[in-house]
């Protein structure tokens, strides 16, 4: 990653330790992960009629990240597009970890990657040597 911009979006195995990939150019993400935390879960009843609140519990709740691959040509950012999801693996646990400052305040969230990863096409200008890609993480789905 080029400099110290914070705040940084690392992917790492279960365990916590072992890093899978890094967002090096992240361009915007869901600010959720910042609010408080929910301390309960609503569950609505089939029928219609009113729901149980499950307290001490979190809702899951998506998390999109759209992030930037760049390479010396196009032939490198299609290769990284075609290597991401086989990197990335669907319905797999995985920590993203979001470091928020240079002292070492972290937050993890625990993660599944359930959907697609998307590469939109713009035809408003050429690309050559850059692709914006969003993925789409679902946040509270693994203990």
């Amino acid at each position: 990653m080029a400099g110290n911009t914070f705040p940084r979006f690392r992917l790492y195995q279960s365990d916590g330790t072992t890093l899978v990939y890094e967002f090096s150019l992240v361009l915007d993400w869901d600010n959720s992960p910042f609010q408080d935390p929910i301390t309960f879960s609503l569950h609505k009843s089939l029928r219609g009629q009113g729901g149980i609140v499950s307290e001490g519990s979190q809702d899951s709740f998506d998390f999109p990240l759209n992030f930037m691959l760049t390479g010396t040509d196009y032939k490198d950012v299609v290769a990284q597009m075609n290597t991401l999801p086989t990197t990335i693996l669907n319905n797999t646990k995985y920590v993203l970890r979001i470091d928020l400052d240079e002292v070492g305040t972290t937050k993890d969230l625990k993660v599944l990657r359930l959907s697609s990863i998307l590469f939109p096409v713009t035809t408003r200008k050429k690309v050559v040597n850059f692709q914006e890609g969003i993925i789409t993480f679902v946040v509270n789905v693994w203990a």
